[in-house]
């Protein structure tokens, strides 16, 4: 008999499938740790960055306490805010605060300071409070340089300016219509740059108020959404071109070496693309630079700058929608930090006796870390 042959059993083949399955699963779990190694370590970097600001205020405020003791009869309300002031390490996890929390009901609108009278500070100021950032709109500035050359002001070079790795800070404070103000403005002894109203009856100083400062800016009233206490001679959707030509070409004639304008309120005006097609244009022919307070969201000034070849220039943040001093102490951390980021960076704020002691506190504290300039100062910087 034949030998029955033997067969044998073949081993299932490796399916390619399969293998490719498995290094897939590999390479997506690689990425997963990879992005949890970044954020972990990014998360390290914030929170050292805001211990060391709130390092720097407490030793400040270590220091004022100590003095504040021995002489307490100099500024009440100085102690009061120096002695409360509890700036809490917890601030460290508030820098993830959404920014799309900005603004903070169109009613509020414009940020007017409409009291000017000393303001009752809050005795139990806690840093560690949660905050509405009100920092917007930080996407890339579009390349708006086609007239650059055309422009009186001197530009910067950026390369000179990326070897001078020191941010540069721009404090404007809005709504100056008073001597009283712009005294307390020239004692912080820091270059804030002044926005000026123009003069009315209930203001009609604001021209000899402007000859005492080095640098300054005029405070425009543009029509807002909902804000029924407008500044006499408020610019107005609908107002015809001769008009608003009009009211620029007054303006240059009360203030004759004015180069730098921003809104007041304007929410409504600044959203009108014609009406700022108008106003831009009557600002360029007179040799006037814009400056977008950015109180709407839905501000044309962006597209209209662009469409005219001029710069856009906007403010990063409001320093006072919050008139308590600690939360003013955190808007300008905030400003700081942009600052840092980009190299350079606008806050506005307003002339409330919280915002001169927050500034007073700052300068001994967290703006060290960068420099206060003026806006003309940075003004070349933006493209």
């Amino acid at each position: 008999m034949a030998k029955s042959k033997k067969t044998r059993k073949k081993l299932p083949k490796f399916k390619k499938g399969a293998f490719k399955v498995y290094i897939g699963i590999f390479i997506c779990i690689s990425i997963i740790f990879g992005i949890l190694y970044l954020v972990t370590n990014s998360n390290k970097n914030v929170v050292k960055d805001d211990q060391k600001t709130i390092s720097k205020i407490e030793e400040y405020l270590d220091t004022q306490k100590k003095n504040i003791s021995k002489n307490s009869s100099k500024d009440i309300n100085t102690a009061h805010v120096l002695s409360d002031l509890n700036l809490s390490k917890t601030h460290k996890s508030e820098q993830n605060t959404s920014t799309d929390n900005t603004f903070i009901n169109l009613k509020k609108d414009e940020n007017v300071s409409q009291n000017y009278a000393s303001i009752n500070l809050k005795q139990d100021v806690n840093v560690s409070n949660t905050q509405k950032d009100v920092n917007i709109n930080v996407k890339k500035d579009e390349n708006l340089s086609q007239k650059e050359a055309k422009k009186p002001e001197a530009l910067y070079n950026k390369e000179k300016y990326q070897a001078n790795t020191r941010a540069k800070l721009a404090i404007i404070i809005d709504d100056v219509a008073y001597g009283a103000q712009a005294d307390k403005i020239k004692s912080l002894g820091l270059k804030i740059t002044p926005s000026i109203f123009p003069p009315t009856k209930a203001h009609p100083n604001t021209v000899a108020i402007s000859k005492g400062f080095e640098f300054y800016m005029i405070h425009l009233p543009l029509e807002a959404m909902f804000f029924s206490k407008a500044e006499p001679n408020t610019l107005k959707v609908g107002d015809s071109k001769s008009k608003i030509e009009d009211r620029i070409s007054t303006i240059k004639n009360q203030f004759g070496n004015v180069k730098y304008i921003n809104n007041h309120t304007g929410s409504k005006f600044t959203s009108n693309y014609k009406s700022m097609q108008i106003l831009l244009s009557s600002l360029d022919k007179m040799g006037i630079f814009f400056v977008d307070s950015l109180t709407s969201n839905t501000s044309k000034v962006s597209y209209v700058s662009k469409e005219l070849g001029l710069k856009y220039v906007k403010r990063d943040v409001f320093l006072d929608n919050d008139q308590d001093v600690s939360k003013i102490l955190k808007q300008l951390s905030l400003a700081i930090k942009q600052a840092k980021k980009r190299g350079y960076a606008i806050a506005i704020g307003h002339p409330h006796d919280s915002t001169f002691e927050a500034l007073k506190i700052a300068k001994q504290t967290i703006l060290k870390d960068v420099d206060v300039v003026y806006l003309k100062d940075i003004y070349g910087l933006y493209n």
